[in-house]
């Protein structure tokens, strides 16, 4: 049909469509190049005192504090930050936060207070520097301390909200368990911070791990009428809970519930309940976890797979472990991992299938992946009991371009093979090549 003049018009009317090009990220900077390209974290510190004004900046600062920071040479943290504090380097808060982080990791409280108070001198407190000190006051088991700091948190111009609390939450936890840390969120309440996900989830584990599964119910039920949306992890960690005094009918259930409170289920869900079935041995309980994450449009990934070999290997049933990891790559495109080689070769071992097992871990080579020393041994020692030298002394091969050596019992069942009368000549001359270099 041809087109008329409105129709060519209207065409040309049509407004072009350009396509949304990002911008590149800025290049860096030539003298932060330069700070990082120095062999020694001293060597730019000196670099950066003695540079030009102009470039007495905060990223260059931070660059050299966070070197200094990393190689652990914190004693020359305290007389870089005054000298940057006589040039007027304006550092921002996020620096003194990471260095607060890297010496609570070092367990150098003291040192971290120091940096602390320093922070007045360059810029004003903020929440990412006042969690910083909260964080590691707590993992250093100064959870007193850490709660001393919240009243003081108005003077320093910051507002505690409910990451504050988080944080004291985690640590009260861990060293006086549910009935504590529920105090804690009464506190919050009565001082009107909203808690999150993050505060009851917390709560939620704890209560499980202690095996107060009431509570623990009670507990999403209360997020629920708090506005809290419970998530994936709630509904895991009650999962956990339900499958360690043994109420797995009742931690399947819990799928029905998450999509009931319009929850999606996600991969960790699923491993719960993998985990769960394979301490029992149900195999095909996880195959059919496994088929329900394919309908719900989840992709099972190596750690699914894992649990799946890892309990057909514990049943000693290693051909279908192997048609796993086949289907782990063929239907689901999931790489397996070193783990998942080093499940399913043990597993071979075990059951003394030493050629597949050979399958298995040239599978592995070809992967970029290595099995560990004992498995080498026991590779090598099971070949050289069935008679297969010459497969013996390729694993053998492998294992000294590792650097790894063979014990006097694996040496004398590889000399047993070979120096049988049905060994070929090849086999020999390789095997008295691989003691030559022993």
């Amino acid at each position: 049909m041809p087109a008329t003049a409105a129709t060519r018009s209207s065409r040309r009317r049509r407004p072009k469509k350009f396509l949304y090009k990002p911008k590149p990220p800025p290049e860096p900077h030539p003298f932060l190049l330069h700070l990082k390209s120095l062999p020694s974290p001293v060597a730019a510190a000196a670099a950066l005192l003695s540079a030009p004004r102009h470039l007495h900046d905060h990223p260059f600062a931070a660059c050299v504090l966070y070197r200094l920071a990393r190689a652990r040479l914190f004693p020359l943290l305290p007389p870089l930050l005054a000298a940057l504090r006589s040039l007027r380097v304006p550092l921002r808060p996020t620096a003194f936060a990471a260095l607060i982080d890297r010496l609570g990791a070092a367990s150098r409280l003291d040192a971290a207070l120091l940096v602390f108070c320093a922070v007045p001198a360059f810029c004003s407190h903020s929440s990412t520097t006042f969690h910083a000190l909260l964080h590691a006051l707590v993992c250093n088991g100064r959870v007193d301390a850490a709660r001393e700091m919240l009243p003081q948190a108005p003077k320093l111009g910051v507002r505690t909200n409910a990451v504050s609390y988080n944080i004291i939450l985690k640590g009260v936890c861990h060293r006086d368990g549910f009935s504590g840390a529920r105090a804690v969120l009464e506190e919050m309440l009565a001082r009107g911070v909203r808690p999150t996900v993050v505060t009851f989830n917390t709560l939620v584990g704890t209560a499980c791990r202690e095996g107060e599964l009431a509570a623990a119910e009670r507990l999403v039920d209360e997020m629920a009428r708090r506005g809290v949306a419970p998530n994936a992890v709630t509904y895991a960690l009650l999962t956990q809970g339900l499958c360690d005094v043994g109420r797995y009918d009742e931690a399947s259930k819990l799928m029905f519930d998450m999509e009931y409170r319009d929850c999606q289920p996600e991969a960790a869900n699923y491993g719960v309940l993998m985990s769960a079935c394979a301490l029992r041995g149900d195999a095909e309980g996880v195959r059919q976890l496994i088929s329900d994450m394919r309908k719900r449009k989840l992709k099972p990934d190596d750690a699914s797979y894992n649990v799946l070999i890892r309990c057909l290997c514990d049943a000693g049933r290693v051909d279908e472990a192997h048609r796993a990891l086949v289907e782990m790559q063929l239907k689901d495109g999931a790489a397996p991992s070193a783990a998942t080689y080093r499940v399913l070769l043990d597993g071979c071992c075990e059951a003394r299938d030493f050629e597949l097992g050979l399958r298995v871990f040239n599978a592995m080579l070809a992967s970029g992946h290595c099995p560990l020393a004992r498995t080498f041994r026991h590779l090598v020692r099971g070949l050289g009991e069935d008679g297969k030298g010459e497969e013996a002394c390729f694993v053998l091969e492998q294992m000294a371009l590792r650097g790894l050596r063979l014990d006097a019992e694996g040496w004398q069942s590889v000399a047993a093979c070979v120096c049988s009368s049905s060994s070929s000549a090849s086999e020999v001359k390789l095997f008295d090549d691989l003691v030559s270099s022993a």
